[in-house]
Order: C-alpha cells, then structure tokens, then sequence
C-alpha cells in the first residue's frame, strides 16, 4: 500500500496557513464592516437635526392648515408673540384654534382644539424644547387641562412673522386687526447640531387656507346712493 494511501488529515503546517489565511480575512472583513459603521452613524448624526426640524415643521404647518377665522359662533383669537428667549434668541409663540384632529376621551367632543407652539424648558434635561399645547376648547361644560407634546428637543431659536396681504410683520392679534387671519406664517427653527457652531436653521412658510383680507369701511359721510 502507499504512502499517500495512508494519508487521512492535515499537516500542523497546513493548518497553521489556513488559520492565518482566516485570520487576515477576518480582519478585512471587520475593518470594512467598521469603515462602513463608523460612516453610518456620522451620516445618522448629520441628519438627525434635519429629521428632528422637518417633523416640527410638519406639526407647526397642519395646525395652521386648520386655523379657523376668529369670526362667527366659535370665534377665536388668533395671537403671535415677538419675544427674546434668555438666550437672547428668538423666542416667539404662537396660539390660535383649529379643528380638532385629535380625540379626547372629554364628553361631549369639542370641534375645535386651543393650539400652542412655544419654546420651553425641559425640567429634567434643561434643554430648550419646541412644544404643542393643544387644549379642547369650546361647548366644554368646564375646563379641560391641555396635553403637552415636545415636538423638537435642543431648540436655539423659535421665529415667527405674519403676512398681512402687504408686508410681513413681527406678531398677529386678530382683536385688533379686524379679526382676521394672517395670510401665511412663516416659521423659522434653528436647533442644535454637533460640528455646525451655528446650529441647524430651517425656515418655512405655511399658508393660511381661511385668510380672508379686511372689508374695508365705506366713510359715513358719503352720500348713500340714490
């Protein structure tokens, strides 16, 4: 019988190549792997602020797309406050009333809600915070606490502007503008973000679907037609 006959395994030789063979393309394999990791979350990381405004935005801008007039039965106030944060940034806040979008659990159901965005402090992070205060409102035989929802976490800025048909101003208050909705808001966010000293800003304008321009007042002293 032959030699090679007898021949049934490896050498320790052999296999001491193959570990190493294993061994070197575990080690490419790992460093691609970790190449590919580490670029995934810095993208993750550059585009959390971008995700974190445009779901705020998205919030800010279905609410106003379901601002009711502050005329007839239902009516109410429309109000935008021009305010500076502690910080020394803008600090707006902005209330009105909507139809409701949300169900509450309060009988019997209100068809519109109170709405709030504003800057805040989150008691337990410190951090600035954008937050929606949505309160039922109306045909409620007593108060109903409002629910409070932080829409977009470390917050630098908060910054509103109206525009009337003309001009863009810095605050709305339709009891002295002929209770009347703004024509759009425009809305401006800037957040936090790691590696941009500035921050994250977005800005977006939302249009008022209701607004409805001023009837002008016919002067009592013409002459009514003949």
């Amino acid at each position: 019988m032959s030699r090679a006959a007898h021949r049934k395994g490896f050498t320790l030789l052999e296999m001491l190549m193959a570990m190493a063979l294993v061994g070197m393309l575990a080690a490419a394999l790992y460093g691609s792997l970790s190449i590919a990791f580490r670029g995934r979350r810095v993208s993750d990381a550059a585009l959390e602020p971008v995700r974190r405004a445009a779901a705020a935005m998205t919030l800010v801008g279905g609410g106003l797309g379901a601002a009711v007039p502050p005329t007839g039965l239902l009516a109410a106030e429309f109000l935008g406050e021009d305010a500076k944060g502690e910080n020394g940034e803008p600090s707006d806040a902005l209330l009105f009333h909507a139809l409701a979008q949300d169900q509450f659990d309060t009988i019997p159901p209100s068809p519109m809600s109170r709405i709030e965005f504003l800057l805040a402090t989150d008691e337990k992070t410190s951090e600035i915070v954008l937050v929606r205060r949505t309160t039922p409102s109306l045909l409620y035989p007593e108060e109903v606490a409002p629910t409070e929802d932080v829409i977009c976490r470390r917050v630098r800025s908060f910054d509103t502007a109206y525009f009337d048909g003309t001009d863009w101003v810095d605050s709305w208050d339709s009891t002295t503008r002929g209770n009347v909705l703004p024509a759009a808001v425009r809305a401006s966010l800037v957040i936090e973000a790691d590696g941009r000293e500035n921050g994250y800003a977005v800005t977006d304008v939302f249009a008022l679907p209701c607004f409805q321009a001023p009837q002008e007042q016919t002067p009592q002293s013409e002459a009514a037609p003949r």
